[in-house]
């Protein structure tokens, strides 16, 4: 629960595709490297309580449609270079972040990277029903 606001944290996530100019490593490189360093403290001006990178290599991707495709033709399978997942205090955590100052110095290169009308975003709860192989709030 958050602290503040007794509710559970927020799961906010967005996709991200590379513009064309720039292969799939480069890309991460600039967020793992470039963009990441600027962000983090703005995370932590803001509680941020989780951020995770979920990389989706071409070829992984690739493979994955091709060997499951066929098992699961109604499937669409996600074609971009990166899930960004972060777990949040509330809502208003996005706001605040995204009307930083240090924020906007945080992406100020993002339009040269990212393909930003293409992001997919979305906002929920997350459960863990299943981690390190056992069962977790299952009730029986």
């Amino acid at each position: 629960m958050s602290e503040t606001t007794g509710t559970p944290p927020v799961k906010f996530t967005i996709t991200h595709h590379r513009q064309p100019q720039h292969t799939h490593e480069a890309f991460i490189d600039w967020i793992v490297n470039e963009h990441l360093p600027l962000a983090i403290p703005v995370f932590e001006k803001y509680g941020v309580i989780d951020y995770s990178l979920f990389v989706t290599p071409p070829p992984l991707n690739d493979g994955l449609k091709q060997e499951i495709g066929g098992l699961r033709p109604t499937w669409d399978f996600a074609e971009c270079d990166c899930f960004i997942e972060y777990t949040l205090p509330s809502v208003e955590t996005i706001k605040n972040i995204m009307s930083d100052p240090e924020w906007q110095v945080a992406v100020k290169d993002q339009d040269q990277w990212v393909d930003v009308p293409r992001a997919l975003v979305s906002l929920g709860y997350s459960t863990t029903y299943f981690r390190h192989g056992k069962a977790l709030s299952i009730s029986k």
